[in-house]
């Protein structure tokens, strides 16, 4: 069965081709189809997955964009496939178009958060509401990485089928990729940054960018300072995005150069997770965090926003601990707590660990989505 997996940029290989991979073991022939945007060749070769390109945008075009239906409608024509699924909310609107318009058999759309959500402004919320209301037509059944969404999805979309698919890592890459980092890589890690080998350290994985909500954090790691007079921490952002000289400045104001240092983009991230004692992400919402999926795998504790996606995979006071948003002065008491106590964070990091394993694994989704294929093919 010849199948299409479309997303906007290739950078979004990193976090399909292992599930991708899962599905080829059942039978499924595969292709991936997105722009050149981020493509890694050395890490795309390690998977046995045509890959094609056409490109997309990830802001919207509308002359661009009907440049991009026109050529994928083409190529699905061409490969006759007979299913195609999109990814992400630019891939999902252009490729369920040219689907349809190809008479594709049977069209699917994951996704992975909901473009429209609370905190947004009204003129936001309704117009890409509306959008995917639009692009709901062009399909036969959506899938939803969380199950909150799931009531949104059918709201919006009441006449098609709902699935849950979920999110999870590869189990036993990320074990693996555990093993081979020793304390000695760490440690030389820490002298490159210049991290003092006796400071706690927090993490932070997530795009600069207003939703991954880093003000939220510095605020935190201020009233933390000043509650409990203790700088002996490092907080480490490790991303990019378009709020990263915003943040320098708020960093600056706030007094917190020796707390917090910006990583940029990081491609050794892991052994990142390795080196911190607690992570933490303070998103306005998620669809299923990868990095926490990640953390957690390596049993390191959390401390994140009760937020969509992110309280799915963090239990509170079980694995981590959950924030509501805005309240500054009760993360800076459970980020107090973490970093006092070892035997907090371990006890914290081995839950969450087991969590993950038994719950958030690419093979646990790719059954999922094996089973909706078959289902929705009867």
């Amino acid at each position: 069965m010849k199948i299409a997996h479309i997303c906007t940029i290739a950078s979004s290989h990193t976090i399909l081709l292992d599930k991708l991979s899962h599905l080829k073991d059942k039978g499924y022939s595969i292709d991936i189809i997105s722009s050149k945007d981020g493509y890694k060749k050395e890490f795309a070769d390690k998977y046995d997955i045509n890959i094609k390109f056409i490109e997309m945008k990830r802001n919207i075009n509308l002359i661009e964009d009907l440049k991009s239906i026109i050529n994928l409608y083409k190529l699905i024509k061409k490969e006759n496939y007979k299913i195609v699924h999109t990814h992400t909310a630019k891939a999902g609107m252009i490729g369920r178009i040219a689907a349809k318009l190809a008479s594709t058999p049977l069209v699917i759309h994951t996704s992975h958060g909901l473009p429209f959500y609370e905190e947004q402004s009204k003129i936001k919320y309704n117009t890409y509401k509306v959008l995917e209301k639009i692009a709901s037509y062009f399909c036969d059944a959506i899938s939803s990485q969380n199950k909150e969404d799931i009531r949104k999805i059918k709201d919006y979309a009441p006449n098609k089928k709902v699935f849950y698919e979920g999110n999870g890592v590869n189990w036993n890459r990320l074990m693996n990729e555990y093993t081979s980092i020793d304390q000695k890589q760490i440690e030389s890690l820490k002298d490159d940054l210049n991290i003092d080998i006796d400071k706690k350290i927090i993490l932070v994985g997530a795009r600069l960018e207003p939703v991954k909500n880093h003000n939220f954090l510095i605020n935190s790691l201020k009233e933390y300072n000043q509650k409990y007079n203790n700088n002996e921490y490092i907080c480490l952002f490790a991303g990019n995005g378009p709020l990263k000289e915003e943040l320098q400045e708020m960093i600056k104001n706030k007094g917190l150069e020796r707390n917090i240092k910006l990583l940029g983009r990081r491609n050794d991230i892991f052994k990142f997770i390795i080196m911190a004692d607690v992570v933490a992400l303070t998103s306005i919402k998620e669809g299923i965090p990868r990095i926490i999926m990640e953390s957690m795998s390596f049993a390191k504790p959390i401390i994140a926003t009760d937020v969509l996606g992110t309280r799915e995979l963090v239990q509170n006071d079980k694995s981590g601990y959950l924030i509501n948003l805005g309240d500054e002065k009760d993360f800076a008491e459970k980020l107090n707590k973490l970093l006092a106590s070892k035997e907090l964070r371990k006890k914290f990091g081995d839950s969450g660990k087991s969590i993950i394993k038994n719950n958030f694994t690419e093979e646990i989704v790719a059954d999922r989505i094996s089973n909706i294929y078959k289902e929705l093919l009867r």
